[in-house]
């Protein structure tokens, strides 16, 4: 028997090839495809027969307009009569310099966001096996494939935060936020002190360095991959750094920047999921101390002497180069710039751009102790400066979790989720009246990064 199957235009090239497979391989009936709207199956663009396809609707607005969220009833009368501020759009098609509104506090990648576009194959119920067949073809086309990473400041878990892992309370630090973290695929931060019990402080103004327990408390927390490459991960010379390798590790959290010779700082942590590969490198460029003349450049791991990886843009180059046809994603993690400036410092700008130039998807700052801008550059995206996270020091509280997802295209949407530094270095999300100061400073500053 023949079975006829209409689908709208814009499937018509997919169900051809469909069908064509069908025809040479089922021996019990052939396809036909039609245009009449009264074919033996039908395509339909709702949930109503057997879904093939769904994929979520975006409310999508400029990134740094001051508006994050809409009730379901608003969202319904946005689909239905439009908005000027709003372009609605298959998440997938998102853009960088665009965000999402939250429709009753779920953005597209939540299970029960309520805005989908579905597919779905309508049939006569004696078609069963024969609507099984082609909805498996059809379903074979290359999914919606996307990681979500949570990027957070820089972690010193020495001093107050320190004292309660030794008191045995592991959780401490990370308390308040360890939901919102372990949400990701992969959770990343920068370990901003040494971490161990062995070596000497160096002769610099402020030696950190964390107890063993934080790198179990980091594991727990969620985080996935962990910087060393700033100012601090060497405070306590070779022997220190190589304890916090190591401890972090056995709690399978994954340090870069470091290592016990060049080639293992400069190597990336690659990790796959769902078939895909992301690398992950760490750098840093600051500058020399002011009060003492400590460099951290002299920390630079050598061919046979532990240290950390210098931001050189040549050196991130050739590292990125080497591995971007190997992997899906690239991101780089920065320690750079100047302390308490809202604005990135030109070596800052440069190493980051020539992350972006190698390939890379997206680069996170850290070192500033401060929120500073999103830059859209090239092909990619630039946090410059993601603030304080857990961290006992004195400066502005107002810091974030940064949710980013990748996809095909690299960097598909950014949402910000504001958080404060509490007194004592634990951090907390935000009420409702801090978060939207926080946003505006990251907002105002990114939009001076993108028209200059």
């Amino acid at each position: 028997p023949e079975i006829t199957l209409s689908v709208p235009d814009s499937w018509k090239e997919q169900a051809a090839k469909a069908i064509d497979h069908l025809n040479r391989s089922a021996e019990w009936h052939t396809w036909r495809l039609v245009n009449e709207s009264q074919a033996d199956v039908r395509l339909v663009n709702d949930d109503s027969g057997a879904v093939i396809r769904k994929t979520a609707l975006a409310l999508a607005v400029p990134f740094t307009l001051d508006w994050e969220s809409v009730s379901h009833d608003r969202a319904m009368e946005i689909l239905n009569n439009g908005d000027d501020s709003v372009t609605v759009l298959p998440w997938a098609e998102m853009l960088p310099d665009q965000k999402a509104l939250r429709v009753d506090g779920l953005g597209p990648a939540d299970d029960e966001y309520p805005l989908q576009d579905s597919w779905s194959l309508v049939a006569d119920e004696s078609l069963t096996k024969a609507l099984d067949d082609l909805a498996s073809l059809l379903q074979e086309t290359p999914g919606d494939k996307v990681i979500h990473l949570a990027a957070v400041g820089d972690i010193m878990l020495d001093r107050s935060l320190g004292y309660n892992l030794q008191q045995g309370d592991l959780t401490y630090p990370f308390t308040d936020v360890a939901v919102q973290l372990r949400e990701a695929d992969v959770t990343i931060g920068n370990v901003e002190s040494a971490l161990g019990d062995v070596g000497e402080p160096e002769l610099k103004r402020y030696p950190f360095r964390a107890p063993p327990e934080a790198a179990e408390s980091l594991a727990l927390a969620g985080f996935d991959v962990v910087s060393l490459a700033n100012n601090h991960g060497m405070d306590f010379g070779e022997d220190a750094l190589l304890q916090a390798i190591d401890l972090l590790q056995r709690q399978e959290v994954s340090p870069v920047g470091a290592g016990a010779n060049s080639t293992e700082a400069r190597a990336p942590e690659i990790i796959e999921l769902n078939g895909l590969k992301t690398a992950f490198f760490g750098y840093v460029d600051v500058p020399v101390e002011a009060s003492t003349g400590f460099d951290t450049a002299t920390w630079t791991a050598a061919e046979e002497t532990p240290g950390i990886a210098w931001a050189d843009p040549l050196i991130i180059a050739e590292d990125l180069t080497a591995i971007r046809e190997q992997v899906d994603w690239i991101v780089v993690i920065l320690h750079s710039g100047f302390e308490y400036l809202l604005t990135p410092s030109e070596p800052q700008i440069e190493a980051a751009r020539a992350a972006i130039d190698a390939g890379a998807d997206l680069v996170i700052g850290h070192h500033a102790h401060i929120l500073q801008g999103i830059e859209r550059y090239g092909k990619g995206v630039i946090l410059y400066g993601t603030g304080n996270f857990a961290f006992d020091i004195d400066g502005p509280p107002e810091t974030a979790i940064f949710h980013i997802w990748l996809d095909g295209n690299g960097v598909r949407e950014i949402a910000i989720e504001p958080a404060i530094v509490q007194f004592g270095g634990q951090p907390r999300l935000a009420t409702s009246w801090e978060a939207p100061a926080i946003r505006n400073q990251i907002y105002y500053l990114s939009d001076l990064l993108n028209t200059n």
